[in-house]
């Protein structure tokens, strides 16, 4: 792009991988010691992280590496940066916000799909996001979340009042009341909130304050992410091998669910699994009983839905086959389980 032409040329370094570094090199120093405002900070920055007072271009010709986070601190990197300058993450994005997209025509700030994001962050051949939210589609095909579904726009992500890589996302501000939102945040990029907690990440992990999935853990104190897959490849993910932990324990690849694949002894519980869930299987089948009539109702109906007739908290990813009273049922996989399947509704008969 010529908006990103440096006023002395492109560096046309031969090796390629060089060569987009190097202008970035040139670009910023041209910017900062032509700003007569932000031109003393630079010079003090560059003398403090021990680079050439000429700049980074020269700094890194004399073979010394330049690290964007010695001067712009960086909570992934833990580097606590110049005081001064601004975070990383908040300097990349506001300055990119405006920046027209030249496949598009529009500002990397309007974009709504994830290949705004991709343009810099790992996209086309690592496919970050690649997990059970970012593979979603509606009815028509279209992929229903897009990275800004749950981070918010350009500008949201570069607020100076969000603290990168510790402010993000949580579980619960799509997972509630048995309900899956496709928008995570409001109009501002801050989380959605709501009262019910039984898909919340732990609160003040791993600082008070912040409350990040990939810190959080869960029944029997496993990692969330021992069950649900890392982040941005949450089972079952595009990629074979991100579903490898989850095939090997349960067979199939999805939510780790199946209560044998940590218990020689299938426990009998009504609530005391992951999230409040009964136990999965053959045995439940055999000794639920009346579980559902009565107060036990409400707890039905997080996942089977209001009208007990299933949703897709209740799918089963496998075709599977009970035992019951007058024979056997095989269900189909992806199928709602629910009351009707074998009774007249919650109520029995």
């Amino acid at each position: 792009m010529l908006a990103a032409k440096p006023k002395a040329g492109w560096v046309n370094d031969a090796d390629p991988e060089k060569d987009w570094k190097k202008n970035i090199l040139r670009l910023h120093d041209e910017r900062k010691f032509a700003d007569p405002v932000n031109k003393p900070l630079y010079v003090q920055a560059l003398a403090k992280v021990g680079y050439n007072a000429a700049g980074l271009e020269t700094t890194a010709a004399g073979g010394k590496p330049v690290l964007c986070a010695a001067c712009h601190s960086s909570n992934a990197l833990q580097a606590s940066g110049v005081f001064g300058v601004r975070a990383l993450t908040h300097a990349l994005h506001t300055l990119h916000a405006p920046v027209t997209d030249p496949a598009t025509n529009q500002t990397l700030n309007a974009g709504t799909n994830r290949s705004t994001c991709y343009t810099c962050h790992p996209g086309s051949t690592t496919q970050c996001l690649r997990g059970a939210m970012g593979n979603a589609v509606d009815t028509s095909g279209n992929q229903e979340m897009g990275c800004q579904s749950c981070h918010g726009n350009m500008t949201n992500v570069g607020n100076v009042a969000r603290t990168g890589w510790l402010q993000e996302p949580n579980c619960q501000a799509c997972h509630h009341d048995g309900v899956r939102e496709t928008v995570a945040v409001d109009a501002n990029g801050l989380p959605l909130v709501w009262t019910d907690t039984r898909f919340a990440t732990n609160p003040n992990v791993p600082a008070s304050g912040y409350s990040l999935y990939r810190f959080s853990t869960g029944h029997g104190a496993l990692q969330c992410e021992a069950c649900h897959g890392a982040t941005h490849a949450e089972y079952p993910s595009s990629h074979s091998q991100d579903n490898a932990q989850s095939l090997d324990l349960q067979g199939y690849a999805g939510p780790v669910v199946e209560c044998t694949a940590c218990h020689t002894t299938v426990p009998n519980t009504t609530t005391g699994g992951p999230h409040g869930m009964h136990t999965i299987g053959q045995a439940w089948v055999s000794a639920h009983h009346d579980v559902a009539k009565g107060s036990g109702q409400q707890a039905c109906t997080v996942c089977h839905g209001a009208d007990y007739r299933g949703t897709p908290l209740s799918k089963t990813r496998i075709a599977r086959t009970f035992k019951v009273e007058n024979g056997s049922k095989t269900f189909a996989a992806g199928h709602d389980m629910n009351c009707y399947d074998c009774h007249n509704g919650p109520s029995g008969g």
